[in-house]
Order: C-alpha cells, then structure tokens, then sequence
C-alpha cells in the first residue's frame, strides 16, 4: 500500500537529493512539500526526476502567488523525465497557515479549481484565453485577452491529486482531480479520528462522491499520507514528531481538535506559545506526547511498525488506495530513510 514518501523541502537541496536516490530503490513516488520560504520544489523536483529515474510529485502545492503557466509548464517538463512505469503527480491544496500569513486566499476552493483546468488544457496542447480563467486573471493582472499554449507539449502525462480535509475542496476533487491526498496529522483524518470512531462523521469523504458523480474521469486515487518520524533514537524521533504537531495545533479549530478527543488544556500552553510568536521548537517542548502520537507515528523502528500497521489497516478500511510515509520523516532523514526502508516496511509485511 505504501508506494511513495514525501520529503521537507527545509533541508539542503543536495541532502534531498541524495536522500531521494537511496529513496528511489523503495519507493515509486518521491513528493515534496511546496512552501513559499522553502528551497524550490520545482528545482528540487527536476533534480530528483533527473537523478533516479522515480515517480516525483508536490505535496503540496497551491495556486496563491504562484503563475499558473509556469506551474503548468514545470509539471509538463517533469514528465519528460519519467520512465516508463512512472508519473508526475501535481498534488496542489489551498494553502496553509504559512500562505495565508502572507496573502489572502480569495475563493480558494475556486482558485484550485481553475488552476486545474487551465493546466489541464495546457497539457492537452490546446491553447487557452486567459479572460476564460476570470479568478486567475484578476488575481495576477492578466490581459484577459492573452492567449497561451505550449507547441512542445503532446498530452502530458500528469496525475492532479488534491489535498484537503473540507467538504468543498473534496467535492471538487472529486469532480476535477485524479485523486485525493489525506494527511494523518489533520485531526480529520488522524488515528484520533479513526481510535475514537469519528472518522466516517467528520472526514468529509462523502463529498468526494458527489463530486465523482459528475466526473467523466474514470480512474480516481485515494491516498493516504502517514506522517511518521523514525529513529534509533527515540526521544530525538518523538521530539520531531512534536514540532510537526505543533503546526497542526497552533492551526487548527478548537472544534476540530475536540471532536476527535483534544483536551484544551493539553495544547493550550502550546498554542499560546504559537501564537505570542515563540519558536516552533520551544512551543513544541510545551506539547504532550500523547497529542503528537494520535497525529504523528513515532519512535523507534520496532515503535513505528506497530503504530504504522494499525493506521494502515484503518486507512484500507476506510477505502484509501496507495499510502505514503511523509513529513517529517524523522530528526536525520538519511537515517530515517534508511530506517524505513531496511525495518520498518519489511516489518509491515
């Protein structure tokens, strides 16, 4: 089930790379997180593409203060580089806190619908009227008039997977994308939601077939993203684990994070910390580890192969089709990496 893993974009581009290449001999999918203060995912991405040769996609991307075309045109090229057996896939959200931080987010699920379809006639070779995107337009100052195609392009072959938990940018996906992404450290879709019985309730996924209702598109991904930090050190593993649940609590409703069994008092101290403008690492020091461990499997090779396998099962319970193993990954993602691939999967099987 688990065929990909997703990388932070954070860390040094040449250590991606690298730790993509010893990727490459496990997995068929190498994502990589988009974030605006980040290294290039597009540059990381081609590098990867062109190194090993594996599966490479964005987890995720969004369409705020970005250029569709030039999106539209990094995917295309990307494809150029897959052997056969492989696929670019455009996974591509509404954008986080970080986002938001720095520009609004008009119509969001809108937007993301847009830049779908622009890119898809893109990537059909067909030549789009930029007036025909009337959000995209407004939002970048385009000359409504504006025509654009690209001459090299013959049917690219890209996979449009969207990421979201609400059940507008689910119904959407379901009617416009090839597959959706849900994420274990969103309190929706995390081993809280399926430990305490909630997930069918509160995941949303029914939009999903409203939206596939009116899809002429025949094949449709369900993928599954575990968020998991791995290594032979256990405290250093659930520490990472801790500041990447950070994010998610300092974020998220208070509703959301009740509903699947969140006590305010546990992450109150630690949304606070957020929110007075503390670093992620010292508010992560504030957060109990149980929190982190209903949104984040960590710990030990041995520690994650029971947590992961119980998660796993849920998630094909629950009609996921392929699975990934993401952020953030662990303290050392060599050692992560390497963890994964030699223990943790063969001790799944």
């Amino acid at each position: 089930m688990i065929t990909g893993i997703q990388l932070h974009a954070w860390a040094g581009a040449p250590e991606m790379v690298a730790v993509a290449e010893m990727a490459a001999q496990e997995f068929e999918t190498v994502w990589v997180t988009d974030q605006l203060q980040s290294r290039s995912v597009a540059a990381v991405l081609g590098a990867v593409a062109a190194r090993t040769g594996v599966g490479v996609g964005t987890a995720v991307t969004f369409p705020f203060g970005r250029n569709p075309i030039e999106q539209a045109s990094t995917m295309a090229t990307l494809a150029e580089f897959m052997p056969a057996g492989r696929r670019v896939s455009m996974g591509i959200g509404t954008g986080g806190g970080l986002v938001s931080a720095l520009m609004p987010r008009e119509r969001p699920v809108d937007a993301v619908a847009e830049l779908i379809t622009l890119c898809r006639a893109l990537w059909r070779g067909e030549q789009v009227r930029l007036g025909d995107y009337p959000l995209t337009c407004a939002r970048l100052r385009m000359r409504e008039e504006g025509k654009v195609d690209f001459p090299w392009v013959d049917d690219a072959d890209v996979r449009v997977i969207v990421a979201g938990t609400g059940p507008k940018v689910l119904e959407m996906a379901g009617e416009l994308a090839d597959g959706v992404i849900c994420a274990s450290n969103f309190p929706a879709h995390s081993l809280a939601a399926f430990r305490c019985g909630q997930f069918d309730s509160i995941s949303n996924l029914d939009s999903l077939e409203l939206g596939r209702a009116r899809s002429e598109r025949p094949d449709f991904a369900r993928i599954y993203g575990v968020n998991i930090s791995v290594s032979l050190d256990r405290d250093a593993a659930c520490a990472a684990a801790r500041r990447q649940a950070t994010l998610i609590v300092s974020q998220q409703p208070h509703e959301n994070l009740e509903t699947v069994g969140f006590e305010q008092a546990d992450y109150a101290a630690t949304r606070e910390a957020v929110h007075n403008g503390e670093s992620v690492a010292r508010a992560a020091e504030l957060l109990p580890q149980h929190i982190a461990d209903h949104l984040i499997v960590s710990g030990t090779p041995d520690d994650c192969v029971s947590a992961l396998g119980e998660l796993l099962d849920f998630a094909k319970a629950a009609g996921f089709t392929e699975a990934y193993v993401g952020a953030p990954v662990g303290p050392d993602p060599r050692e992560a990496v390497e963890l994964l691939t030699t223990h943790v999967l063969r001790g799944l099987m």
